[in-house]
């Protein structure tokens, strides 16, 4: 008698159940489409976004803030569909946009690999991925695209150089539609760019001693994971104690000793959980005179086969002569396209389920 009212007692919920969801299957499917939708698409971004560290530099008289963009390579029109461009684009439309609020930059620094297939783009096709360029990242629509506030490295993907042939007009086209200076001066801080692609460095028009100026280095291709006579002959000529760098789509800081040409100590910087984001900065002080501390900076693009993907923030003061590095993660968006899948599929089997019961009577059992 006991196992019989609760079987009745079971019976009777499963036919309430099966009631109202063929009473109300519609109204289930939309809330489940359009819950889905308002979190892939605007709530996981603010959910990562409230979990970014606060920065922190002290006075703001000697600090600078830098948001570093390495490897966006937005996809071309040989190699990927038009979802897939959309898809890309919107996803770095979206979290650039949060970074730029969150960090309030002083300088905007695109480490290379900007487009995924410029090298290769003719130049009508070089000025449609312009332009989704300029929309993606919040850029004015005028030539150069560089400012004094947003600077541009070439990457191998822009003018050739990991498996193509550089030449000359790539490079004087990148100039041309990207062109950044090789040196920024801005109160006790240097700016330096180079490029290994063809072995480029700029001028050394102001030679001072490192204890008075914070010199940074800006490469697209790493300089000290394989040490070089072009490693060697930046490192010497401008003495910077810090390079940043992206190519990799990983992220590391490698110090090396600059006499020895070895690294000294490597370090992942990296995070292991959602709740440890917010603790994704390092802090750098004055490096000895022979050593240099180089930053390999994740890409942010969701394409590029990386897990960890995000923005650097670079802070520096010069009070202190100090440098804090942040990184912005960024959520998976392969995982939003699988919970885009999984949730099709129950959907597709709660309507299954309505089109093989909802003819079938309903009976409700009273149990007394």
């Amino acid at each position: 008698m006991f196992h019989l009212f609760y079987l009745t007692r079971l019976k009777t919920v499963f036919e309430l159940t099966k009631h109202k969801l063929n009473e109300y299957i519609y109204y289930y499917l939309v809330f489940l489409l359009a819950s889905t939708t308002i979190y892939n698409e605007w709530l996981v971004y603010s959910l990562y976004a409230s979990k970014w560290p606060t920065l922190y530099c002290g006075n703001e008289k000697f600090c600078k803030t830098i948001l570093l963009v390495a490897d966006p390579q937005i996809l071309g029109e040989e190699r990927a569909n038009i979802i897939a461009r959309w898809d890309s684009d919107r996803y770095l439309f979206n979290t650039y946009g949060r970074a730029l609020q969150h960090v309030n930059p002083d300088n905007v620094i695109f480490m290379g690999d900007l487009i995924d297939e410029g090298s290769l783009a003719d130049q009508k096709t070089f000025e449609r991925y312009l332009h989704r360029f300029s929309k993606i990242f919040f850029l004015k629509n005028t030539i150069p695209l560089a400012s004094k506030n947003v600077i541009f490295i070439p990457g191998d993907n822009d003018i050739g150089g990991d498996e193509e042939i550089v030449i000359r007009e790539k490079v004087d086209r990148f100039n041309l539609y990207f062109g950044s200076p090789g040196i920024i001066e801005n109160e006790k801080i240097e700016f330096i760019m180079v490029n290994q692609l063809i072995d480029s460095m700029p001028t050394n028009i102001n030679p001072t001693n490192r204890t008075n100026t914070v010199k940074i280095m800006f490469s697209h291709i790493p300089l000290t994971t394989r040490w070089t006579k072009f490693t060697d002959k930046v490192v010497n000529e401008f003495k910077s104690e810090f390079i940043f760098s992206a190519h990799d789509h990983s992220s590391f800081n490698f110090i090396s000793d600059i006499k020895k040409r070895k690294h000294t100590y490597v370090q992942r910087l990296g995070h292991n959980s959602f709740d440890e984001m917010s603790r994704a900065q390092w802090r750098f002080g004055q490096q000895s005179p022979n050593s240099v501390s180089e930053i390999i900076v994740p890409t942010c693009s969701y394409r590029m086969g990386s897990n960890n993907i995000g923005y650097g923030v670079l802070t520096i003061d010069t009070f202190r002569h100090s440098v804090t590095y942040t990184i912005l993660w960024l959520p998976s968006r392969f995982a939003c396209l699988y919970l885009y899948l999984y949730v099709l599929m129950l959907c597709i089997i709660l309507y299954f389920l309505h089109f093989i019961t909802r003819n079938s009577k309903t009976i409700i059992y009273r149990v007394m």
